[in-house]
Parts: structure tokens; sequence; C-alpha cells
């Protein structure tokens, strides 16, 4: 799942709670599907075109302690809530040395990367990033602000300058410098709650990690979600689909080209020689400073990844390549974007 990318939807169809899974037999291959594509499967194949890459382990009773703390104190609650109560003040003892040593572990790989004042990294587990986490964090609503003063004035007050300036918030709030940092998204993230409850009913195939990647800038309009089907990269879309940005709409055409003379000259070759899953979904970005092509993350084609600007449940065809290439971008302001908010990111608009 990945540097991050937009803001969580308001139900989280990436979850296999909420994806109507009834049967053991499902829930397990939804869980294989996900497996087959998670981070340490593509990553040594095409290492040359993603953001430099570690792994720090995750052992099962700290996954235990993921579910336990936020069981205990998260559930159900909204993201001012969540903001409002201090974890670490609720550990036993022996909590608090298991969190002690995943932080010591996690910090050691982090450090490699950590050569100057201005680097960052990026920490996921091994299938998704705590991208929800930030918005039940203090600093989230600061971030917004200060993105926001540095908008022209006559701009500020515009839902698609107000959602691109929370886009660039949840961005900036998952770059990192300490583990404990990274601890405080983990423990009170839903997704990773979710994706712990997962793999630990199958305790035999259990293997997580922490992945710590080289934080690359990327600018939110230039994330890009294709979808691969029979081994071809048949549909596009822009990631973050909430927002209209003038210069994607200008540099479509092109960016349409160099991706898919990137994925089909350079990826293709080496996933299909290494025998690689065929139907995979694949984000892709250009970085802010130097234009390079990188690949964020593979994810499963499953319907519990979102489809962005298609939809699984009437367009699946196009997503599967029936009528040829699609590229979709937003061509004008998205109306009612606002709405499609969770309500505790709704309120930030307001302030």
């Amino acid at each position: 799942s990945e540097t991050p990318k937009s803001l969580e939807p308001v139900k989280d169809y990436s979850s296999p709670k909420t994806a109507g899974f009834i049967s053991d037999k499902e829930v397990t291959d939804y869980q294989e599907k996900v497996l087959e594509v998670n981070t340490e499967k593509w990553l040594n194949i095409i290492h040359d075109h993603t953001f430099p890459t570690q792994y720090a382990p995750m052992y099962i009773q700290e996954a235990e302690l993921i579910v336990a703390v936020y069981e205990r104190l998260y559930k159900n609650l909204d993201a001012p809530s969540i903001a409002g109560i201090n974890w670490r003040e609720k550990l036993s003892p022996e909590e608090s040395e298991l969190v002690r040593k995943m932080e010591s572990r996690l910090q050691n790989v982090m450090d490699g990367f950590l050569k100057s004042e201005s680097d960052y990294v990026f920490v996921k587990t091994s299938s998704r990033s705590a991208k929800d986490a930030p918005m039940a964090q203090e600093n989230f609503k600061e971030l917004y602000e200060q993105f926001l003063s540095e908008e022209a004035e006559d701009v500020r007050g515009t839902e698609n300058t107000q959602i691109t300036c929370l886009l660039k918030a949840a961005f900036r709030a998952m770059r990192v410098r300490s583990a404990a940092m990274v601890m405080d998204m983990v423990m009170r993230s839903e997704r990773i709650y979710q994706d712990m409850l997962l793999a630990l009913e199958f305790k035999e195939k259990f293997h997580e990690n922490f992945v710590v990647r080289a934080f690359v800038d990327i600018d939110v309009d230039m994330e890009f979600r294709g979808f691969v089907f029979a081994g071809s990269l048949v549909a596009l879309s822009q990631y973050n689909y909430l927002i209209y940005s003038p210069r994607l709409v200008e540099q479509k055409d092109a960016l349409q080209a160099k991706i898919l003379t990137f994925f089909h000259d350079t990826l293709k070759p080496k996933l299909d020689s290494s025998n690689f899953e065929k139907a995979f979904i694949i984000d892709f970005a250009v970085g802010s400073k130097d234009e390079k092509l990188w690949v964020i993350e593979i994810n499963p084609f499953l319907t519990t990844t979102d489809a962005a600007l298609f939809s699984w449940e009437h367009e699946r065809h196009l997503l599967e390549g029936k009528e040829g290439f699609q590229f979709r971008i937003n061509t004008r302001p998205k109306p009612g974007a606002r709405t499609m908010l969770p309500h505790s990111i709704k309120a930030l608009l307001s302030v």
C-alpha cells in the first residue's frame, strides 16, 4: 500500500472485515492474494525502480500487542478522540518493554537512511501503511494550515485548494525520522489493526515486517493507479481523485506515453521473467525534483483495492482491458468532493 496517498474514504473498503467475506475460504483466498503482492514479493524484482527499502522484522507477540492496544483504547472512536488518548501511558511494564525493543530494532534500520538532517523515511508494514493515523494526531491540523497559508489568498477558500492542502498534509505527516513516531501511527491506525488481525488468524504463515523506505517528495497530483490484467497495463487513473489539477490536464498525453513505455519496456520484462502475478494494481509516481518515474507499490487485483476514478461494480470490463487502454483524470473541479471526506477531516475545512 507505498508512499502515502489519498485521504481515507469514509469507509475503508480495503479491509476484509468490510468487504463482506463470510467463509474461512474467502478470507484465506483474500489473504493469499494479498500476500502474493506484499512488498517482499515484488521489491527484489524491480528494486531499481522503486524507493530504496530495508526491512525490520515484526514478531507475532508484537502484532498481538498492536491489536490489543487498539482494541483496548481506540476501537470505534473517531480521529479527534483517538488523538486525545496517549497509549504509552496505558501500557503494562511488559508491554512497554516490548515496544522499546520494537522501536530500537526499527530505529537501527531507519538510521541507515538518515545520513543528513534533510533525510526522512516512510515506514509501512508488509501490506499497508498507517495512512489513516496522521488525522488522529495533533500535528495534522498544523500541517494543513501551513500548506493552506502558502496558497494564494484568492483560492484559499475553494474546496479544491483545501482538499489539495489536506492531501499534502497527509503526505508530509508520513515523513518520519524516529521509530517512536512510527509506533505512534501504527498504534492509532485502524488499517494496521485490521491487517494484524488478519495476519494473526494464520499464525503458521505469519511473516510481517516494518518496511522502511527512503522518503521521496511527490506532488499530490503526480501519483497514478495502474491496472494490470493478463500482464498488460490496461487502465490508469489519477490517484488522488478528489482534486483537479490544471497541469495534470495539460500533461495527460505525455504522462500516459511515459508511464506506458516505462511499464511495458522496463517493468514487464522483469516481472514476466520472475513469474510474477499477471493481474495486479500498481501505483506510479513522478518525482517532484527530477521527474523520475517510480513504482510506489503493487496491490492485489481485488475489489477491496480502491479503483480510483473507475468502478469495480460497473466497469470491471475496462479494468480487464476489454475496451482498450483507458486513462482517467479530473478535467474540472470535482463537485461535492468535500462530502466524500471522513467527518473528522471535514471539520478541518471549517477552520
